[in-house]
């Protein structure tokens, strides 16, 4: 008996590692129920069988029934995207068509009638055929990227592990990130979630991870660990079980705490939980969890011998002021790609010069014995006492890049590249421009190199008198040389369009402002001072994805006091174009618009570094029961942001059915 036991525990084990299954095991935080099981072989087969080229049509809620493999091109290029989504819609067309002939009652006829109705088994009804309908959904394959994952994953996982261990939370969890990013450290979604762990902005500040214009902790996968291990945690800590505290990281701590108060355990939530928000992605997490555990464990038994790259020989020097990043490249010797890889929470505006790295934050360095006795003695004139501040100023009609450089001493194409512009670009009325400041890359004063005195923000005004821009209007819109700066947008649709002797050019009345580029941050970003009964105070109107909370860090005040100085209800959110109250003090005017504009600024450069715009748009008729929240999540997975820029006159508070939205296209980069 003892041998036959032997050899069923040996069997077990070589088809768990063959990819039959994962291991159960009793003292295994992470029990696989036979509820799901089904559903951990399929992410098994989508993590260690099919490549991103194939993808199946299945079930949504019985995984087990795959009605087809299909080969796909599976990539971005020359739109594959759209063909590869029309041939997908095809062969749902199919089958709805056979889940039709099924739902009637009448026996199958046709050869693949027969074999569809063989998946459901012969107790199948035809209301079984109806719901098949609304469950037939598309899952691409993922074994190519899964194994782009795992040798990725060699440079800081054994460090992920440890981490995980220090908060007394299981080190298994450190193969989480397959999951949710595989192994990506440059991942980004389209609402914004990025690294490999894909915290949100709020959900990362919230688990300690800093998040502003020079770092975004959310790209260290160090840094985001301890992030991801303290929300865990915490999720167990409420929750009670790690299948519910894992689940949660996708779903969400209070979702999942209303669904155990309703269902009880994870296998009833799993099999009866049903909400707006507990849908596939949530209801299989753990699921994907377990199948990435066991592919990423025994990874030779999917893909063979692969080049699992080496961990990562680094060491961590706290700063204790704030530094350029080119004056310590050059104490410590240290190349820029070299530095950024191991850093790349900083920011792309800490390495052009335009943020310092800040005071107190710990970079890392190679761990050769040069560089660390260098870094343990940086010199303290390397050090500042303060981080560089955000000039900003919005274009209003009659600007051009000559007049605002001019005004600022510093050169039209220090303007431009400040803000990723180049000579083809054209302002417009609204648009934010950052001035860049003389410690930056390549920034050149106007007057000869000469410094030049530059008036504040608010103080610039157009340099040319109303007279003179009123004799530039006529049947001939008159346009500056590209030499001489780029001009505020115009009626570029005009027959006749001459080059203009000067750079300064009123925008024709009504003329629209282009398709968003990435360079491009639109909106009122400023504040409007107002002075009651001896004391100032702020008027700012809500833009897009901005919240109390954002508004409370930018002046360094408590969310509860502006909601009571505005009288807003506890949960209350605010909606754009709303008209909100701030308090100010001396300076903080400045400093509010300036963190409110790099705000932006990240948004956008964050997005457009993982997503270009393709040619032309496309048009949605809003219908019944539409919010902006469910169109842009679930019918065009993108922002609300950048929805709203290609919709400036749209009221998002009060969609009317029968009203157009322009669509943006957009890509991944790859």
């Amino acid at each position: 008996m003892v041998h036959l036991r032997l050899l069923a525990a040996t069997l077990f084990f070589c088809l768990a590692t063959l990819g039959a299954f994962p291991v159960r095991a009793s003292q295994d935080p992470f029990p696989l129920y036979d509820c799901v099981t089904p559903n951990v072989a399929f992410w098994m087969d989508i993590y260690g069988r099919y490549p991103s080229s194939q993808g199946v049509l299945h079930d949504k809620r019985n995984l087990r029934i795959i009605y087809e493999v299909l080969d796909i091109e599976g990539t971005w290029e020359k739109g594959a995207r759209e063909r590869d989504r029309e041939r997908i819609e095809r062969a749902k067309e199919r089958y709805l068509e056979i889940f039709d002939a099924l739902a009637a009652g009448a026996p199958p006829q046709t050869r693949e009638e027969k074999r569809v109705a063989a998946l459901f088994g012969p107790k199948a009804t035809g209301e079984d055929f109806l719901l098949a309908k609304d469950n037939i959904r598309f899952q691409s394959g993922q074994k190519d990227n899964f194994r782009k994952g795992l040798i990725r994953s060699g440079a800081y996982l054994e460090e992920i592990k440890q981490i995980m261990a220090s908060y007394g939370v299981p080190e298994d969890l450190a193969y989480l990130p397959h999951v949710e990013s595989s192994f990506n450290y440059k991942a980004y979604s389209k609402f914004g979630a990025a690294g490999i762990w894909q915290f949100t902005e709020a959900t990362g500040k919230q688990f300690k991870l800093e998040v502003d214009y020079a770092i975004d902790e959310r790209r260290d996968p160090l840094k985001a660990t301890h992030a991801a291990a303290r929300m865990l945690r915490h999720n167990y800590e409420k929750l009670g079980t790690w299948p519910l505290a894992v689940t949660a990281y996708n779903h969400g701590i209070n979702g999942m705490l209303r669904a155990k108060a309703a269902k009880g355990d994870y296998e009833k939530i799993f099999q009866e939980h049903e909400s707006e928000l507990f849908k596939f992605a949530s209801r299989n997490f753990y699921s994907e969890f377990l199948a990435a555990r066991e592919v990423a464990k025994n990874y030779q038994a999917f893909f063979g011998p692969i080049p699992i790259e080496p961990p990562v020989n680094s060491k961590a020097v706290i700063l204790p002021n704030y530094a350029l990043v080119d004056d310590l490249l050059k104490h410590l010797k240290v190349d820029l790609a070299t530095f950024k890889a191991l850093n790349p929470a900083l920011r792309e505006p800490v390495y052009l010069g335009q943020k310092l790295i800040p005071k107190d934050y710990e970079v890392r360095v190679p761990h050769q014995g040069k560089v660390v006795r260098l870094a343990d003695n940086i010199p303290p004139e390397i050090f500042k006492e303060d981080q560089a501040q955000t000039n900003m100023y919005q274009v209003r009609q009659g600007d051009n890049a000559n007049s605002i450089a001019l005004a600022y001493g510093i050169t039209v194409a220090d303007l431009l590249r400040g803000n990723g512009l180049d000579e083809q670009a054209v302002l417009c009325p609204g648009q934010n421009l950052r001035i860049p400041g003389v410690d930056e890359r390549g920034v050149q004063l106007a007057a000869g190199g000469k410094k030049v005195e530059t008036p504040q923000l608010a103080a610039l005004k157009p340099l040319v008198s109303e007279e003179k821009k009123a004799t530039r209007l006529g049947s001939e819109l008159m346009l500056p040389a590209k030499s001489e700066g780029v001009p505020v947008i115009e009626a570029l649709q005009q027959s006749k369009v001459k080059k203009a002797p000067e750079p300064v050019v009123a925008p024709v009345k009504g003329a629209q402002c282009p398709p968003l580029t990435p360079a491009k941050v639109l909106g009122n970003l400023g504040v409007e001072l107002v002075k009651k009964q001896g004391k100032f105070y702020g008027l700012v109107r809500v833009e897009a994805e901005e919240t109390l909370g954002h508004y409370a860090g930018w002046l360094g005040v408590r969310a509860w006091d502006l909601r009571r100085l505005n009288n807003l209800r506890y949960e209350q959110s605010l909606t754009v174009n709303q008209q909100v109250k701030i308090p100010l003090g001396k300076g903080d005017k400045k400093r509010f618009e300036s963190q409110r504009y790099e705000f932006h600024k990240e948004m956008v450069e964050d997005f457009f570094a993982a997503y270009r715009l393709l040619e032309g748009t496309s048009s949605y008729q809003v219908k019944a029961g539409d919010t902006i929240w469910s169109l842009c999540h679930k019918e065009f997975e993108l922002p609300f942001w950048l929805i709203r820029k290609y919709n400036p006159a749209i009221d998002f508070t009060h969609l009317k059915s029968g009203l157009r939205l322009v669509v943006p296209r957009v890509e991944a980069v790859r």
